[in-house]
């Protein structure tokens, strides 16, 4: 009996821990997939890709999507798939978790970039003490569009 209690207790434990994972396709599919479709290839004129090769070479930047997530992104935004002008708001309502957690997502399943650099919650936090600006940022996607 005493197995079985401990067994019991040892599930729920690990069932809290499950519960309170942070899974990034779900929160893609809530927060980005409305403009950026379910696969990431994007909205025409609405939406740039998530996926492609300039995609690609971003997704391997460390801090640019959580960069673009926790400030946004705004004005003419030139793709291989053509010029966006849209206003893509700040995610900086989702915690540093869920945002790792969704570059996640974005960098290995909608990119394919299963080699680049991991960003985790201390990261993401780092980067909301210090924001980047929208400028910054276009200056990060022009270097690495660059190479």
């Amino acid at each position: 009996m005493r197995d079985v209690i401990l067994m019991a207790a040892m599930l729920a434990a690990a069932g809290g821990a499950g519960a309170q994972q942070v899974r990034g396709a779900d929160i893609y599919k809530s927060s980005c997939a409305m403009c950026h479709q379910d696969q990431g290839q994007g909205a025409a004129g609405v939406a740039p890709p998530l996926k492609g090769s300039q995609w690609a070479k971003l997704a391997r930047v460390r801090n640019y999507a959580p960069g673009v997530l926790l400030a946004g992104m705004h004005g003419p935004l030139s793709t291989d798939e053509g010029t966006f002008n849209g206003v893509m708001p700040t995610q900086n309502r989702l915690n540093d978790e869920e945002i790792a957690a969704v570059t996640a997502y974005l960098v290995s399943d909608i990119a394919g970039q299963n080699g680049a650099p991991v960003v985790v919650a201390a990261d993401v936090a780092a980067l909301r003490a210090r924001p980047q600006s929208v400028a910054e940022l276009r200056a990060v996607r022009k270097q690495a569009l660059a190479k």
